[in-house]
Formats: structure tokens, C-alpha cells, sequence
């Protein structure tokens, strides 16, 4: 029955409010209010008794007793509110002088609320701060001022911390309000860690510790929590800590269970919370009826691996608890003493750069001395070695020519783990028709033939006496020798000796190139030259070492013409002049490319041209810087 929404009433006024609705009434009035001032009388009304009323009387009003008074159903959203000001002019705060510091708590991005209603709606208020007495006024902005709430700021800064009051003016004199202590509420958890970063395993009856430890902020506050299986046993205990640094805090909760049951086996969770933050960490805890060791190999326990693999690891399956001492030996005695290669990790033994002394039988040896547990186990490692021919690294580049018709060994020496086997392939040069004379690298893999005992001569292959391979230590090192024997040379190719394992190949190919000529390269004259005569001289080359042959005389700018042929075995460039004068007379040398060097070839040949035909007229023959006498 109240006609404002707002009314002001003096000190010790009698205030009279009638509600009156369709459903049962309840009301709302400021927790000031004495039980002794505050009277309630509830009937039914209306002309037929279907509505309600509910008649508060607060006498005796006071300052305190300023705020609102709200009328609603029991049941229903629907109230009525109003707004009531008890003035006392020596009262000018609800919350005044004489009451003892509010803390008030400033969150971060929300306005803060400086409480201190007033008993007039038309007082004037300034905000001041406790600390400097700096004076803050309403500003509609970012500072608002209502006599029902206080003072809002909406954006508050750190200047608004620390202690503040309100203040008024009457009659000259200064009218404070309580103190409000601004606390400015820090909410970042930094890190939340347990000190134990993996699963937690334990023995039953052990005592069990876990710490919790969160960083914070300074002037953060944080509320640690733990979520266990145990956690409504009464025996376990929590222990909280608190340690202010310069930059952070850190804030310690410490469980402990000092006798650990299989019930407390489970996931541990530690929860961090302040503000609307959380964090957490959990561990899981095994709890074992026993200590044990349970060791077995993964695939077995033989095992194999390679000379040169950079690393190498043994790692058998290992359980055991409480940690066991490992120790790995290798034939009997201790590994890591042996060999600055080997070196555990965890509890495997690992091998760098792999070599061919790490073969053997290694153990690893596995106890806990408190318990008296102890168990071994031995694996036998097989180092491989890809197979690598010997000759190959001492092999000339120019192995040189094959007489025809003779008798020719071919040794192929091979090491590698387990013993290799060799075989031996045969591969012909190309006939002479080919316009590419060269075969020391084939290309085709169809024309490649294997070589056995007895084959026979025919045009494209050699008669072969004997294949054989043994076995034989050389340079400490138990080798395989095999021996390929050509019983009658005739055809040029290339012998391939190919040595494999389980762990590779390796080959050596050997030009094998047949001459008919001492040497494979060589020059002569057919007769002695005179004025008036022939000169005819004729070089020879082995035509599947040499190539591009060509005759100059020395004191002459340009090459002699000359005319070329091929036979089976070699190429011949025969240099002939009629009717010789004595400007004929000199040094001739007949070039070629040697396919195998890449390198040119040279010899030369001194002819003198006599006056008249004479017997016993010699000539010279010089090869690479060697003189020959042919008479």
C-alpha cells in the first residue's frame, strides 16, 4: 500500500507495510532488522476471503535498517519492491565509522563495489583513499554513485587498492563511513606438478608420500584437493604449507598414507582451483603383494646383427619391483670393461659401432641383494659381415694384356661372417664388327654366364680347367679363396668373381683381354729404307686396350696418313711412303688412347733413310722413354 517505490523516514519512525496478493505472502527486509522490531501479521482478505495479506511493522527504525523491503509469493517469481531510507543526521552511513574494516575483493575485468549506502538519498559522498587522502568523485564514466549500492567502478586500476572509506559533510563537519579494504584477487595458477612424474609403485605396508605443489602468483589464494580410492579412510593425513617468494608462492599440500592396503591401489589426483582456474595432476599407484623379477628375451636368445650398424641394443623384457641392480657381462666378464663401445641404457645393453669381436655370449644379471631375488639370463649374438674381396683394393688399374694360348689363375680372396661363397661369371667382349671395342664395365645382365669345371672352348668363351674355392686364415682373418684356372686362352672378356652371405654380395670384375703381342702395343718396320725406296711402318695395338691410333713424324706438323685394320686380337695402322728422300729421315711415333688409364699411349721409332742400299742399316725403337735395339 505504499504509494513510491522510494520513501525516507526518520530515526526511531514506526513503518507500516501491507501486502495483498492471491497466493501466500513472504517478505525480504535488510539482516539488520532485531527479532524484537519486526512483526508479521498474515489473514486472508477480500470481499470473499480468496485473497492474502501480510502486514509488516518494523518500529523503532534505525539507520541500519535502511534498504529494501521486498513483498512476493512463496512459490512464484512475481514480488513488489521498495526502497526505504531510515535518516539519522548523525548517521549519515549504514555501514559507519564505528564498525570494524570490510575486506572487499577485486577481481580481475569485474567493476568493484564500495558499499557504503547511505541514510539519505540526497547526500552528497566523495570516495577517499585511506592512504594519501585523495578525494574521488562520481564521474558517470568509469565512477558511478548510487545511494542504494555505493560506489561502482567499472574499470578498476591498481590505483584501487589498499584501504578506502566514504565521506559527507554537515554542518562543517566530516562524516566517515567504515573502512573498505580493497584486496586485489589473483587467480593464475602457474604450475601444478607431483613429485613423482610416472607410476607410482609400492609395496603392501609401505608408506606412501605424495606432494602436490602449485605455483602461484603473488597474492594468489588457492584451495588443493585430492581425489584417491582412500580418501574417506581416516588414517590418512593431509598436510598443507605455504612459502612466499619475492616473484611467486608456493603452495604445498603433502598426502600421506603410512600403511599402504590393496584398496589404496588407483589413480591420485591432486586438484589446484583458485578463482575460475583449474588445474591438476594425477599418477597411478600399483601396490605388489611381493617383491619379484620376471626377465625373459623378447624374440629369442639368439640374435644377430651387422658389422658397422652404428648401435646395436639387447634389451630383454624386464619386470621386477622393488628397481633391481643390472649388470651385463660379455664371455663371463664385465662388458663395460671391456670395451668403451658398450654402455647401458636402462636396463639394456647397448653397442656402438658394431665390429666383429662383439660376437659372443652375453648375460645379464638381474638381483635385489635386500630381498634375496636373483635372476640371469644369456643371449648369443651373431655379428654379420657383408662379404669384401681383397683384390678389389689392390687391384692395378692396367692389369695388362693376356698371352694367347697360355695357362691363366685367377685368385679371388673374400672375408666375411658366416664364410661367403663364391661363384664365378663369365662375360666376352664384344666380336670385332662392334664399333665400341670396350667390355670392362657390360651393361647387358642377359649376356653374363656362369663359369663351371671343363667348359670348352668355343668363339665367345675360353676352356676352363678348374673352379675351386677353399678356406684359409690370412692376416688373422679365415678367408675363402677361390681359384678360377684357364687351361688355353683365346677369347677376351671379363671374369666376374662374386662372393656372397646372408648379409651380401660383393664382386670384383677382371678384364681378362688376350694379345697376340708381346706387351699388346708395339711398332716395326717391314725393311730398311734407301732414297728411292719404300718405307712401310706398322703399329700394333691390343684393340680392346687401345684405341684412336695414329702415326706423326716428329718434325712434321701434322699426322702421316695412314690406313687401318682390325683383327680378332688387335688393330694395326700401317704407315707407308714411296720413293724416300732424305727429308724422310727422323723420329716417328705412333699414338694411342688406353681405354682402361685413360692416359695416351707412345711409341716412337727412328728412321734413317740411306743413300744408297747397304746391308746391316739399323734402326731405333723407343717405348715410353725405354730405347729398344732392332738390328
Amino acid at each position: 500500500d505504499v504509494k513510491s517505490q522510494q520513501l525516507v523516514l526518520s530515526s526511531d519512525q514506526t513503518l507500516l507495510l501491507n501486502c495483498r496478493g492471491r497466493w501466500k505472502l513472504m517478505w525480504f527486509h535488510p539482516p539488520a532488522l532485531a527479532a524484537e522490531q519486526v512483526k508479521v501479521v498474515n489473514s486472508r482478505c477480500g470481499r470473499t476471503k480468496q485473497h492474502y495479506c501480510s502486514l509488516l511493522t518494523i518500529s523503532h527504525a534505525k539507520a541500519d535498517n535502511t534498504g529494501f523491503y521486498k513483498c512476493y509469493y512463496e512459490h512464484r517469481p512475481e514480488r513488489n519492491t521498495s526502497v526505504f531510507w531510515v535518516s539519522d543526521s548523525h548517521r549519515p552511513f549504514v555501514e559507519h565509522s564505528g564498525m570494524s574494516p570490510n575486506v572487499l575483493y577485486k577481481k580481475e575485468k569485474e567493476p568493484l563495489i564500495i558499499p557504503c549506502r547511505v541514510t539519505h538519498p540526497n547526500t552528497t559522498v566523495t570516495l577517499t583513499k585511506f592512504s594519501s587522502g585523495q578525494r574521488v568523485s562520481p564521474d558517470q564514466r568509469n565512477i558511478l554513485w548510487d545511494s542504494t549500492i555505493g560506489f561502482t567502478i567499472r574499470s578498476p586500476t591498481f590505483y584501487y587498492t589498499g584501504p578506502f572509506f566514504c565521506e559527507t559533510f554537515r554542518g562543517g563537519a566530516a562524516l566517515k563511513s567504515r573502512i573498505y579494504i580493497v584486496h586485489r584477487t589473483v587467480s593464475n595458477i602457474l604450475e601444478v606438478y607431483l613429485n613423482s612424474s610416472g607410476s607410482v609403485h609400492a609395496l603392501r605396508g609401505d608408506r606412501l608420500v605424495l606432494n602436490c605443489t602449485a605455483t602461484g602468483e603473488l597474492n594468489t589464494r588457492v584451495n588443493i584437493t585430492w581425489d584417491y580410492p582412500g580418501q574417506n579412510n581416516s588414517f590418512h593425513s593431509i598436510t598443507k604449507r605455504i612459502y612466499r617468494h619475492r616473484t611467486h608462492i608456493l603452495f604445498y599440500s603433502i598426502l600421506t598414507i603410512p600403511k599402504l592396503q590393496h584398496s589404496d591401489r588407483g589413480q591420485y589426483t591432486c586438484r589446484v582451483s583458485s578463482g575460475d582456474n583449474l588445474k591438476q595432476q594425477g599418477v597411478p599407484v600399483t601396490i605388489y603383494d611381493h617383491p619379484f623379477i620376471r626377465l625373459k628375451p623378447r624374440q629369442g636368445c639368439i640374435i644377430e646383427t651387422e658389422v658397422g650398424q652404428k648401435s646395436y641394443k639387447i634389451s630383454p623384457k624386464l619386470r621386477a619391483f622393488p628397481t633391481p641392480e643390472v649388470m651385463w657381462l660379455k664371455d663371463g666378464r664385465i662388458a663395460a670393461e671391456q670395451c668403451s663401445r658398450y654402455h647401458l641404457d636402462g636396463h639394456s645393453l647397448v653397442i656402438r659401432d658394431v665390429a666383429e669381436e662383439d660376437a659372443g655370449k652375453y648375460t645379464i644379471l638381474v638381483r635385489n641383494q635386500e630381498h634375496g631375488l636373483c635372476q640371469n639370463l644369456t643371449f648369443t649374438l651373431l655379428v654379420k659381415a657383408k662379404p669384401e674381396i681383397g683384390e678389389k683394393a689392390v687391384s692395378l688399374q692396367d692389369p695388362g694384356p693376356v698371352p694367347k694360348g697360355s695357362r691363366q689363375a685367377l685368385h679371388c680372396t673374400s672375408h666375411g661372417i658366416p664364410p661367403p661363397h663364391i661363384h664365378w661369371s663369365w662375360h666376352p667382349c664384344p666380336p670385332k664388327a662392334e664399333t665400341c671395342p670396350c667390355c670392362r664395365c657390360p651393361l647387358s645382365s642377359s649376356l653374363w654366364t656362369p663359369v663351371t669345371t671343363g667348359q670348352t672352348t668355343t668363339s665367345t668363351r675360353n676352356h676352363i680347367l678348374s673352379v675351386s674355392q677353399h678356406h684359409q686364415l690370412l692376416q688373422g682373418k679365415n678367408k675363402t679363396v677361390g681359384v678360377l684356372t684357364v687351361a688355353e686362352t683365346s677369347v677376351s672378356g671379363v671374369y666376374r668373381c662374386v662372393a656372397s652371405n646372408s648379409a651380401g654380395t660383393d664382386h670384383w670384375d677382371i678384364p681378362f683381354y688376350i694379345t697376340d703381342m708381346k706387351g699388346g702395343f708395339s711398332v716395326a718396320q717391314e725393311e730398311e729404307s734407301w732414297e728411292g725406296g719404300d718405307l712401310h711402318l706398322t703399329c700394333r695395338a691390343n684393340r680392346h686396350l687401345y684405341s684412336a691410333l695414329s702415326w706423326k713424324q716428329m718434325n712434321k706438323a701434322h699426322p702421316a696418313p695412314a690406313q687401318l685394320s682390325v683383327g680378332e686380337y688387335s688393330s694395326a695402322l700401317v704407315l707407308q711412303r714411296h720413293n724416300l728422300s732424305a727429308t724422310d729421315t727422323g723420329l716417328y711415333r705412333c699414338s694411342a688412347h688406353h681405354l682402361l688409364t685413360g692416359k695416351q699411349a707412345h711409341l716412337d721409332i727412328q728412321v734413317n733413310v740411306s743413300g744408297k742400299c747397304t746391308a746391316g742399316t739399323s734402326w731405333l725403337i723407343y717405348r715410353k722413354g725405354i730405347e729398344y735395339n732392332n738390328n
